[in-house]
């Protein structure tokens, strides 16, 4: 169903910790994928509201066509399937909980993902339960995402991206090494602070915008990125899929 062969890309002695699968869907469902990504109007992108960003869940998409309701369904049933859970959850369990720099988050990580079932059960606080959840993401030309940290609800970030060709490479997300925690999802906006930032970081690794590369990533209070503007074409927009492990307790 999908490439489970895992790749560490940034170096041990990093603060967080980042991962490469390659071709990682099936060849034919990632290209029905590509030839069938939700299409969205370049008029409500704009620079000056988010970034030029907008996400959207399967559930907020309009006027799909019939393919690409099929096509979406076939990658809707994958995430959601409990071999994709199972596999992430265990490959990553050991991980995640070094990854955490501070000792009550370890704690919490400690508690082993379920699947969240809405339900509910007196040894809830024994398990960490877990949503997974996914957004078709939208960057205009020269847009990007600010320097910032996940939200604590935030358990592991997948990201699979949709080039269109190779004048995107360099599109990806760039992680940065700093040693300014952020407990929060806190984007960094105001333009000094962020020219601040970057002169006092260094950038960690940054990811090429290829097809079918799936990065993962595991949130803790260092995991800095960002998404650098880049000019493609006037008409260009980036995009990707980004799926998320979330806290439901």
């Amino acid at each position: 169903m999908f490439n489970k062969n895992i790749n560490k890309i940034n170096a041990a002695n990093s603060k967080f910790s980042i991962f490469k699968i390659d071709n990682f869907l099936d060849e034919k469902l990632y290209q029905e994928l590509k030839d069938n990504f939700p299409n969205i109007d370049t008029k409500i992108l704009q620079l000056n509201d988010n970034f030029g960003k907008k996400a959207f869940k399967k559930d907020k998409l309009i006027n799909l066509e019939d393919k690409q309701r099929i096509v979406i369904q076939k990658f809707d049933d994958l995430v959601h399937s409990n071999e994709f859970f199972n596999f992430f959850v265990k490959k990553f369990f050991f991980k995640n909980v070094s990854n955490q720099n501070n000792f009550l988050r370890k704690l919490r990580y400690l508690r082993f993902p379920i699947k969240n079932k809405d339900d509910r059960s007196f040894f809830d606080f024994l398990f960490s339960k877990l949503k997974v959840t996914y957004d078709f993401s939208f960057i205009k030309n020269n847009g990007g995402i600010d320097p910032h940290v996940d939200a604590l609800s935030k358990y592991m970030s997948l990201m699979l991206y949709f080039p269109d060709s190779q004048k995107e490479e360099n599109y990806g997300t760039t992680f940065w090494s700093s040693n300014v925690p952020n407990y929060t999802n806190t984007h960094i906006e105001n333009h000094q602070e962020i020219k601040n930032f970057k002169s006092e970081s260094k950038i960690l690794y940054k990811t090429p915008f290829n097809q079918n590369s799936l990065y993962i990533f595991l949130r803790n209070d260092y995991s800095w990125h960002s998404v650098e503007p880049i000019d493609i074409s006037d008409d260009y927009i980036r995009k990707s899929i980004n799926i998320n492990f979330i806290y439901k307790n």
